[in-house]
């Protein structure tokens, strides 16, 4: 399940509008044609796309849109709620034996969970599901990747694309020192394609790429979490230790929390008992 990722938003909206705001620098909504050329969106953004068209097969240059769209969605994936269901699932599973786990696959969401616990239903030999699932990882990273990189390629572009513009504006420039009127002005829309590119790469495409590169970080450790815990499962651990081994991919402060839940949790249960 995915949600919009809030802090890409607010940062999104919150860094165009300092933009705006230091070009408006206290005047008028006015001013604010002084920064638009269009010309210069065309050599900046139609530049930068088609380099990226150079760059790229097809195939992953028409996913660009998705990836872009990826940095504004978060998947859901709380690791202590993961853990209490792994917890849960080993003592169902050393009581009842792991053929009883078929029932509880079928109300698991996770793609990645469900394939992992459906294969030790089965009786797949650990080292088969340990290949398969980090084989899944692999995969998901090497996707990851490519979207990482073009946008991290995209923002190299754009700067550059912005300091053509700005070259072949001094050219025109130069071209009419005849009229001095014109210099100033002229100097201006110049470095207009330099400001587009330097904006599109500090505020748009790096710091996504930097998003979607921690987003596949946590994905995959979340992951190698689940493997961790379907192994165990396999190998009849006890579900205490599979609970204690699994926290240590929580931070201090999610272990923490999870504990005195747990805890509480426990406490409540005798008190009704």
């Amino acid at each position: 399940m995915k949600k919009l990722d809030m802090a890409t938003a607010f940062g999104f909206i919150g860094g165009f509008a300092c933009v705006i705001w230091g070009c408006l620098g206290g005047k008028g909504i006015k001013t604010l044609i002084l920064f638009y050329d269009f010309p210069s969106v065309v050599i900046t953004m139609g530049g930068s796309i088609c380099a990226m068209m150079i760059n790229y097969p097809m195939r992953d240059f028409k996913k660009l849109l998705i990836i872009l769209k990826q940095t504004f969605l978060e998947q859901i994936m709380d690791n202590e709620a993961i853990i209490s269901t792994f917890a849960n699932l080993s003592k169902k599973a050393r009581k009842d034996g792991l053929l009883s786990l078929e029932d509880e696959i079928s109300n698991i969401d996770d793609y990645y969970l469900k394939k992992g616990l459906q294969m030790v239903v089965d009786g797949i030999e650990p080292e088969t599901i340990r290949d398969i699932m980090e084989l899944e990882i692999g995969e998901m990273e090497q996707r990851h990747t490519v979207g990482i990189d073009m946008l991290k390629a995209w923002g190299g572009y754009a700067p550059a694309f912005g300091m053509i513009g700005t070259l072949i504006g001094l050219i025109q420039m130069l071209a009419n020192l005849t009229d001095s009127s014109q210099i100033a002005s002229g100097m201006a829309v110049a470095i207009i394609t330099t400001f587009y590119g330097a904006v599109l790469a500090n505020l748009v495409f790096n710091p996504m790429a930097a998003k979607l590169s921690s987003k596949t970080i946590k994905e995959a450790s979340t992951r190698d979490m689940m493997l961790e815990g379907i192994l165990s499962i396999q190998s009849g651990v006890n579900p205490r230790i599979i609970e204690d081994k699994l926290l240590c991919y929580l931070s201090p402060k999610e272990r923490s929390g999870y504990l005195n839940r747990e805890s509480s949790k426990a406490e409540g249960a005798m008190e009704n008992g």
